[in-house]
């Protein structure tokens, strides 16, 4: 698997029908609420509600399985900044277990806010926001975990990039992988991985947004 690529905080700024009247600021604490998973660095995103980074049932883009396999969010951030209707980007950093990271993030009124990050230690699993409202004061959403749908859940460390497996394991795809995106089944302890330590149940993580000006 590729090593993970810890990318800057960046903020692009696109010009859909917004004029700078109309853009407001926002605050974004996301809460990695997991007793050992890692998350590898978020891609959050301001847009219009006709924009969707995934669809459950679907085939996964090849930005997001990108992310979901080896946790670098640069080919999906290209991806989006490609799509109409989009307003903001932003890439973050990893966030630990039981950790906070907040970030700052730009939108008209009545956008709605994307975000995904992998969870490190598993073979294709991310959480996610998907276009959720962003409020006119503050909001609190919990985010699940995804299975991308492009490699087998085998729990073995040659697939994965996460403690306690090496950072720069192989990225082979595997066979019998599901083909499309569906909620995650958590980790079973089938391979390398204990599912003791791991394994999930319910969301992952809190997100809190709040509007920063009047």
């Amino acid at each position: 698997m590729k090593k993970i690529i810890a990318l800057l905080s960046l903020s692009l700024l696109f010009s859909v029908n917004a004029t700078a009247d109309d853009l407001r600021q926002y605050e974004v604490s996301i809460t990695n609420a997991t007793t050992h998973h890692v998350f590898t660095p978020t891609l959050l995103v301001t847009h219009d509600a006709d924009v969707n980074l995934f669809q459950l049932g679907h085939v996964a883009s090849d930005g997001l399985v990108q992310q979901a396999e080896t946790g670098s969010p640069a080919l999906l951030l290209t991806e989006t900044q490609a799509s109409d209707g989009v307003y903001d980007t932003l890439v973050g950093t990893f966030i630990p277990y039981g950790q906070t990271i907040t970030y700052s993030i730009t939108a008209p009124k009545k956008s709605r806010l994307s975000l995904t990050a992998m969870l490190a230690t598993t073979n294709d699993a991310f959480m996610a926001l998907n276009n959720v409202a962003l409020p006119k004061k503050s909001a609190t959403y919990y985010a699940h975990v995804y299975d991308a749908g492009s490699e087998a859940n085998n729990e073995d460390c040659a697939f994965i990039p996460g403690p306690p497996c090496a950072m720069n394991s192989g990225n082979a795809r595997t066979e019998n992988n599901e083909g499309f995106i569906s909620l995650h089944n958590g980790i079973h302890g089938v391979g390398s991985l204990t599912a003791t330590a791991l394994d999930w149940r319910g969301p992952v993580a809190v997100i809190t947004v709040k509007r920063l000006d009047d």
